[in-house]
């Protein structure tokens, strides 16, 4: 398990209405998500970073619209539909897994706050906090091509978000 790691991101948003959430308040959200991840064995022993030595971990998140996501899921993923979140898990899915300068650069995670209001049912911060969960899992390299790691996921995304 992984104490002593400095986490890098940026946070975009070419979101043009009202998020709904304060930006600030997801800034530290996202330290917390993070934060306790790694520091689940479960996580850190499965995930993609483990058997590397590094200093740091960035990814970057970019808040979005229907029509922005659905063209990215049409582009890359050949699906024509909007959808909540995409990753693009650079590091994950690479097969040489580069660390530069003591960091590993994981990818990008791009959410659909017009999605996120639709889906939210304890506000829009939880519902992005949820997504921000679920795509640094992808991040981190789970993914949910079967109903057992769909279960895994969202089970962890729940620990998640009740610790928060």
């Amino acid at each position: 398990m992984m104490k002593e790691i400095k986490y890098l991101y940026n946070i975009n948003s070419e979101y043009d209405g009202d998020l709904g959430f304060e930006p600030d308040d997801i800034e530290a959200t996202v330290s917390k998500i993070i934060n306790l991840l790694l520091n689940m064995d479960e996580i850190f022993d499965n995930s993609c970073l483990n058997g590397f030595k590094f200093k740091s971990i960035s990814f970057d998140i970019l808040f979005t619209d229907d029509s922005k996501i659905q063209e990215v899921n049409r582009d890359y993923r050949n699906k024509n539909v909007s959808t909540d979140v995409i990753t693009f898990a650079l590091f994950a899915d690479d097969d040489f897994k580069m660390v530069m300068e003591d960091d590993i650069y994981l990818g990008e995670i791009l959410i659909s706050v017009d999605t996120a209001k639709k889906q939210a049912k304890d506000g829009v911060k939880n519902e992005v906090s949820t997504l921000i969960t679920h795509g640094i899992l992808h991040l981190l390299g789970f993914d949910h091509q079967t109903e057992e790691d769909y279960n895994f996921i969202v089970n962890i995304q729940d620990r998640v978000l009740n610790l928060l």
